[in-house]
């Protein structure tokens, strides 16, 4: 321990202990030059007299020294004497955001996106000078005395000790570094991390302030987390719909689909004000259980959730230790064993595991086999399974051999006839629907049905015009005639899950979101669906109309979604909104032109920008609907009074009593911005 009164350097004096952590210790200091408080966080010996980390802090020592911003806690200096390592910064009179949940509970989501802002606007500033913060979490979020006023400077984002400089678009990691709870699921798979990092932790820290935990917490160890963290989705939360879009994209699997740090935190200041009236959320518990990512369902984790609510601390970790059970078998006696472990099933239960592969379970191959013959001289017909998460679909086939003896009046060919009775058995259907005027996606479905197996198989074809396209698809199937419970379906070809109405707002019955690949300019990707259907009447003609229904039951969903939502975007663009400042001078210097959607039956959406030239970056609406950047082009419609750069970057000129700004963005050409004016420097 280092003893109070004690120099630091040749400037500093250690007054009082403020705290421990995994690091070192955190004193309060005096600044001998000026008198002034400060912090000084003194690293444990283990790394102060570690060569490697010296050299590290002193390479980092101008990066450090420079990340100024109101949301950043500015570091002063750094100290290496001897055997002492210290970084000097700024003292903040107040708690730190774990504090304040224990005080508060969970937050107003008013408060929540506020808070959470602020942590975004400092890790872009960070970003923006090549640094990763690597550990966003409360303990590390300081709140000024009186933080609940959300004045410009109330929330502080502090040690950036452990930040590595971002050298590439990631950095290589040796070893896990940070909190597992707000780790993103690319440092469990492939040890890598990168500025989306940063984002999904402060995603990860914006649902814990609106729900009171973290979204993979549960029982089980640091490696059981990461796991989750990698193969389950975050149970939604009672939120709008905007609200809860922006938190599902901040916590997204891929690094590449989430929001840019800065994006992020002007959409959090946009939505704010609606949420107002909004009361918090109470503290949600643990689920029994998590929706797998990529559409397997609902799985059983052999977890033992714990019930203990007057013990529950919203602003601790909150893990319980418990090991899973054997793997799952079948339950009949000398059954196939259902599922069986992976190659990466040897891990030591005593020990955390972080960063190891996961245990996994997988489906054998099964193939039918007839089994030796019984007593009665019969053979059984053994039924294939197919197990998939928590369900076992099994398919009883059962094989008809008819044997056709030639007589005396010819002989019957049995191939022949097999082949005419499949081809009368079954009817196919085509319908296309109107293109998407937005993006140019056209969508058609055929289907083929099976009137002996009362079965139908229907493949949506989706195409991209002129600019790729990507972003999830919604399929929704009709419920069978009189019947309450969705057909079962068996989809190939993209990652299916069912459709959450918290997200989409979208209420109409067995909807399924389709996550497709990414479609190329002028290619087709294909979706198939099989489901049992039973059609009444001309087989032909019944098709067709169930493949009307389809496509009107899809049309309607969609038009559930409400004008500020931006849920299958590639389906429900409209078109693009060009806005101009409705007045300009001749020493605005660069124009700002934002491009909203404008969503069919809905109206333009000015909650959701899908691209503006101050900035110059790309949106995750954008790519999906135009291809990125790529897909936008600004162009003069002031005859010579602007400069437009790259396509993107609009500057002004001279004077001009009317004026336009033409664009291009993806499928959409001719669009055109408000008419405005340019004054002259005395105007």
């Amino acid at each position: 321990m280092v003893a109070v009164g004690r120099a630091l350097g040749s400037n500093y004096e250690l007054r009082s202990l403020l705290g421990s952590g995994a690091m070192g210790d955190v004193w309060v200091a005096i600044d001998r030059s000026t008198g002034a408080e400060v912090a000084a966080k003194v690293l444990k010996s283990e790394y102060s007299q570690n060569p490697d980390i010296i050299a590290r802090f002193i390479q980092e020592r101008s990066i450090l020294l420079g990340l100024e911003h109101p949301n950043i806690v500015r570091v002063r200096d750094l100290v290496v004497e001897r055997d002492s390592l210290a970084i000097v910064m700024d003292l903040v009179d107040g708690t730190d955001l774990r504090g304040a949940l224990r005080q508060e509970g969970t937050l107003a989501p008013t408060t929540a996106v506020r808070v959470a802002a602020y942590v975004l606007e400092g890790l872009a500033a960070a970003h923006s000078q090549g640094a990763l913060h690597r550990d966003v979490k409360p303990d590390n979020v300081l709140l000024v005395r009186d933080w609940r006023e959300l004045g410009p400077d109330a929330v502080r984002l502090s040690d950036f000790s452990i930040a590595r400089l971002a050298q590439e678009s990631t950095v290589q990691a040796t070893g896990l570094l940070g909190t597992p709870e707000y780790m993103p699921p690319e440092l469990f798979e492939s040890g890598t991390s990168s500025a989306a990092s940063d984002v999904y932790a402060a995603g990860v820290l914006l649902y814990q302030l609106l729900a009171g935990r973290t979204p993979f917490a549960g029982p089980g160890t640091a490696f059981t987390i990461g796991n989750r963290a990698v193969t389950m989705e975050a149970p939604a939360l009672d939120l709008p719909g905007p609200l809860w879009q922006l938190l599902s994209s901040l916590l997204s699997k891929d690094p590449r689909r989430r929001p840019k740090a800065s994006t992020a935190a002007q959409t959090l200041r946009e939505l704010a004000p609606a949420l107002v009236d909004v009361p918090p959320l109470p503290a949600q518990p643990t689920p029994d259980s998590w929706r797998r990512s990529g559409g397997a369902g609902l799985v059983r984790e052999p977890i033992r959730p714990v019930d203990a609510p007057a013990a529950f601390d919203v602003g601790g970790t909150n893990l319980d230790v418990s090991f899973a059970a054997e793997e799952p078998r079948a339950e009949r006696e000398g059954g196939v064993r259902a599922l069986v472990p992976g190659p990466a099933a040897a891990l030591d239960a005593g020990v955390t595991n972080v960063g190891g592969l996961p245990r996994e379970y997988v489906a054998p191959e099964l193939t039918p086999s007839v089994d030796a013959p019984t007593a009665d001289g019969r053979r059984r017909l053994r039924t294939p399974m197919y197990v998939g998460g928590a369900l076992v679909l099994v398919a009883a086939i059962v094989i008809a051999v008819v044997l056709l003896r030639g007589g005396g009046h010819g002989g019957v060919d049995p191939a022949a006839t097999a082949g005419a009775a499949s081809r009368s058995s079954r009817v196919d259907a085509l319908r296309q629907d109107q293109t998407v005027p937005g993006t140019g996606l056209e969508l058609a479905r055929e289907a083929t049905y099976d009137t002996k197996s009362r079965s139908v198989e229907m493949t949506v074809h989706l195409k991209a015009d002129r600019v790729a396209l990507q972003g999830p698809v919604l399929q929704v199937i009709p419920l069978p005639q009189g019947g309450e419970q969705c057909p079962l379906v068996a989809w190939d070809g993209a990652s299916v899950t069912k459709d959450s109405a918290l997200v989409s707002g979208i209420t109409a019955p067995c909807a399924y979101r389709l996550d497709v690949p990414q479609i190329p300019a002028g290619q087709t990707v294909s979706v198939k669906a099989t489901l049992p259907l039973t059609l009444k009447g001309d087989p032909e003609k019944a098709l067709g109309d169930w493949l009307d229904q389809v496509a009107n039951a899809t049309s309607q969903a969609l038009q559930q979604t409400g004008p500020n939502n931006t849920a299958y975007a590639i389906q429900r663009l409209e078109s693009v909104e060009v806005k101009a400042p409705d007045f300009a001078t001749t020493r605005t210097g660069q124009l700002r032109v934002v491009l909203y959607p404008r969503w069919v039956g809905s109206g333009v959406d000015t909650q959701h920008v899908l691209y503006d030239s101050t900035e110059g970056d790309t949106t995750d609406l954008l790519d999906e609907v135009a291809g990125g950047l790529a897909g936008v082009r600004l162009t003069d419609g002031c005859n010579g009074a602007v400069s437009i750069r790259k396509g993107l970057f609009v500057s002004v000129l001279h004077q001009s009593d009317s004026c336009e700004i033409d664009a291009t963005v993806g499928n959409l050409t001719d669009l055109r911005s408000n008419t405005f004016q340019i004054a002259g420097l005395g105007g």
